[in-house]
């Protein structure tokens, strides 16, 4: 639970609270902004990767504590980039890697293990509930920081050292769960397991990449990359679109982020007790309708010039609160529909966001400096009303049969 507050901190706070101004304020372009986190997310794209050679090796934890680490080594890149004045694609690139790494090798701990759907859940929301407590406290540190008048490279060297001991608490706590994970690998593909519908199937080759193209399974992977578009867009830019669209200052804007990380934990909370009884694809689809509805909500009120400071902030808490509601339902969703092995599902699932955010970010920066900052809500806005109509084509009984 440790590392994913230490990811919760690096890519929810420190990465979109400081990169952003930061490369607008070197580029002089908000385009520059989308390039830098359409190349890390474009990196993200190897989880399919990551997954297949963790269950090829076993290695499930050394893979993720490199992972961990080079998150903090990345914002070590960033700070020494800073110095200068300079920024450099390499930190893109680290960071974007660590996090498919960690992002498809954390929850298969959990949904691979072998255990019943009941403790899968309550495991799953236990380690979810860890990323926004990363996240509030991640927005404090920049916050306090700011407002310190710390330097930008001081703030970089910050989030590198925060990292880093997070990093190193991590490594004794992932002992049991990659035990779990490796005992329920060595179970022979026909034995019974307790997890019902989340492991069966799985034996025999994998299906052809157009077999699970047209699929349920596909039909998730682009509902998950259309909402990440949507999503990733407008966090990629939340530093810019804040302070632009509704004259909400930079330390604002993180306490911000740390509180709709703070209401997260009571989403989370909710969202885990309902996944065993509702089902991920219910719990999925509510995160997605309650991510459109905040995004659509930031939109319309970015028409208005004298929009007050309250109203786009509970806009804009209730679309961060819809992410990790689909979040947590992801995971075993991903698990059920999916005709390959948990590490596998996930990498697919983590590729697709990656690859979606790509798009998105690439859009949002395109629409900031060319269209307005406004127009990234419009796209948050219409990312999540397409990956609703995909969810939509997903039936129970398909997530029963897999």
């Amino acid at each position: 639970m440790l590392s994913n507050v230490a990811t919760g901190a690096a890519t929810a706070s420190f990465l979109n609270l400081l990169v952003p101004p930061f490369i607008t304020s070197v580029t002089g372009s908000a385009s520059r902004v989308g390039v830098v986190f359409a190349m890390l997310s474009l990196a993200a794209a190897i989880g399919p990767w990551v997954g297949r050679l963790a269950e090829r090796t076993g290695r499930y934890r050394a893979l993720y504590f490199v992972a961990l680490a080079a998150m903090g080594a990345s914002f070590v890149v960033l700070a020494i980039g800073a110095q200068t004045w300079r920024w450099t694609p390499l930190f893109g690139v680290m960071l974007g890697a660590a996090y498919a790494a960690q992002g498809t090798l954390g929850p298969a701990f959990i949904v691979g293990s072998g255990d019943d759907d009941e403790r899968v859940a309550t495991r799953l929301t236990a380690f979810m509930l860890a990323y926004p407590v990363g996240q509030m406290l991640g927005a404090i540190v920049v916050a306090v920081g700011l407002a310190a008048g710390a330097s930008t490279a001081a703030m970089f060297w910050i989030a590198a050292g925060c990292l880093t001991v997070l990093t190193a608490l991590s490594w004794p706590a992932t002992a049991a769960p990659a035990r779990r994970l490796a005992e329920a690998d060595a179970t022979p593909a026909d034995a019974p397991t307790p997890r019902g519908d989340l492991d069966e199937g799985r034996a025999g080759a994998s299906p052809s990449l157009s077999t699970m193209v047209w699929s349920a399974f596909g039909a998730f992977l682009f509902a998950v990359a259309a909402s990440s578009l949507g999503s990733n867009g407008l966090t990629s830019q939340i530093a810019n679109v804040m302070p632009s669209v509704y004259g909400v200052s930079g330390v604002q804007t993180s306490l911000l982020v740390g509180l709709a990380g703070l209401a997260n934990i009571g989403v989370i909370v909710w969202a885990g007790r309902q996944l065993a009884t509702a089902g991920s694809l219910r719990i999925i689809r509510i995160g997605t309708a309650v991510r459109a509805s905040g995004a659509l909500a930031m939109a319309l009120l970015g028409l208005l010039s004298d929009a007050k400071l309250l109203l786009p902030a509970l806009a804009m808490l209730v679309a961060f609160q819809g992410i990790p509601i689909a979040r947590i339902a992801a995971p075993p969703l991903a698990t059920a529909l999916a005709p390959v092995p948990a590490a596998e599902a996930n990498g697919y699932y983590f590729a697709s966001s990656a690859l979606g955010a790509v798009a998105g970010c690439l859009a949002a920066g395109f629409l900031a400096e060319h269209v307005g900052y406004n127009a990234v809500n419009w796209m948050a806005a219409a990312g999540s009303g397409l990956a609703l109509m995909a969810l939509g084509r997903i039936t129970t009984s398909a997530v029963s049969r897999s």
